[in-house]
């Protein structure tokens, strides 16, 4: 499953928020709460972070990565796991 990074969280820098075609409805997006989430860069390195929960009522959802993001990763494709 694919999503795509939308926002950054201001007050919390190593959150960000991920749109996911799939998914319509808050129900949907707190289903996936718990699971892997990774970003890749043009060099190759690994973005780990996790899903913490959902973001307003039409799917998208907070995912909490280890370290923050770069600027360059939003509108970026991230990878979920199932």
């Amino acid at each position: 499953m694919e999503g795509v990074i939308v926002n950054y969280r201001i007050k919390y820098t190593k959150e960000v928020v991920i749109l996911i075609p799939e998914i319509k409805s808050r129900r949907e997006a707190v289903k996936l709460i718990g699971k892997k989430v990774v970003w890749i860069d043009e060099k190759g390195k690994e973005w780990e972070g996790k899903i913490v929960g959902a973001h307003g009522n039409n799917g998208a959802i907070r995912a909490k990565f280890t370290v923050p993001l770069p600027p360059k990763a939003l509108g970026k494709v991230v990878k979920i796991s199932e």
